[in-house]
């Protein structure tokens, strides 16, 4: 009896002894690191202007920035910048260039701001060794010369709006892009009022492999005396979808207008195209939608377009060279509503 006590009491002891804290440890600290740890973002403000920025990292707007006499607010010469306009407006004058130059680079994203008042474009970019430069929430307004322009191949213009632009001559473009980019759900309003000049006048221009979807078009190249006006122009394999193109070459006098330019197997598809170019006076052919070279058009409205104008030849739309044509609607345009070439292959188009 003895031994069995003992041998308990050793075991209770022995319980005793061993056994953990009663009073746990405090949790762990936060291994979670910030965003300005993660990708430090770097202030501009009034002060800081004009910028160059010519290291790679991510850049934010504190204020609204005022400028004069100065060639560009932002320059960029680095790749891999990020500028977040934050809500704030960029404002230059006739003494300033442009909102943003970027030096032929690759990787820049610009967003969330307004550009307004420049002598030239709001963002421009014309260095072909450019790449991926992504333009997104933007408002470029009151700009002489063009909105958007990027020699870069895949970029991206969305969501952004340009406003009483191009009004400061010859070539000015509302957005142009090259190869493999995309333009979507973008206003252009009011651009291009009274431009001149010999060469070519786009609210959006594009090239191969690009994708313009979803944009509005709408009272552009008012009274302009620009040789020839282009809504959308695009080759290459392009996706030309579901963009509004209305009241635009009111009162031009160019030698010729086309609502839609697309040849080389560019996909044209829902597209409406309607009361452009009313008394239009050009000197040469005129289009609502003009293809060639296997392109599929497909459920367009093309409609009253050319109203009261004196051209030599208007089409609703034209179709040449093995182009595929279905399902459109193309009725009340001045001139002849469709024609095709003995080559397209036709549908059920309402075109009377």
């Amino acid at each position: 009896m003895k031994r069995i006590f003992l041998i308990l009491s050793l075991l209770a002891v022995s319980s005793f002894t061993f056994a953990g804290d009663l009073n746990p440890p405090s949790a762990p600290g936060s291994t979670m690191k910030t965003l300005g740890e993660v990708e430090p973002r770097i202030p501009l403000g009034q002060a800081d202007f004009p910028v160059t920025i010519n290291q790679s990292g991510s850049y934010y707007l504190t204020e609204n920035v005022t400028l004069a006499s100065v060639a560009y607010a932002f320059h960029i010469t680095a790749d891999n910048v990020s500028i977040d306009l934050m809500g704030f407006t960029v404002k230059g004058d006739s003494s300033c260039s442009d909102g943003v130059y970027i030096d032929g680079q690759k990787n820049i994203n610009i967003s969330n701001g307004t550009f307004d008042g420049f002598s030239y474009s709001g963002i421009y970019c014309w260095e072909n060794n450019s790449q991926n430069i992504n333009v997104r929430n933007v408002t470029i307004k009151n700009c002489a010369g063009s909105g958007i322009k990027l020699v870069g191949d895949e970029s991206c213009v969305e969501n952004c709006r340009i406003i009483d632009c191009g009004t400061g001559g010859s070539l000015v473009r509302g957005i142009y892009v090259v190869s493999q980019s995309r333009v979507a759900n973008c206003l252009i309003k009011n651009f291009g009022s009274n431009s001149t000049g010999n060469g070519p006048e786009y609210a959006i221009g594009c090239y191969k492999s690009s994708h313009i979807i979803g944009n509005i078009i709408d009272g552009n190249f008012e009274s302009s005396s620009a040789n020839y006006l282009y809504m959308i122009l695009c080759s290459d394999g392009c996706i030309v979808k579901n963009n509004t193109i209305t009241q635009n070459g009111v009162s031009a006098n160019c030698k010729r207008f086309w609502g839609i330019s697309a040849s080389k197997g560019v996909t044209c598809v829902g597209n409406n195209v309607s009361e452009n170019a009313y008394q239009l006076s050009a000197t040469g052919y005129s289009y609502g939608i003009y293809a060639s070279d296997g392109c599929m058009l497909k459920e367009n409205t093309v409609y009253r377009n050319f109203y009261n104008s004196s051209t030599v030849s208007t089409y609703g739309m034209y179709a040449t060279g093995n182009c595929l044509v279905d399902s459109n609607a193309i009725y009340s345009n001045t001139g002849t509503n469709l024609y095709t070439s003995s080559d397209c292959v036709l549908g059920t188009n309402l075109a009377p």
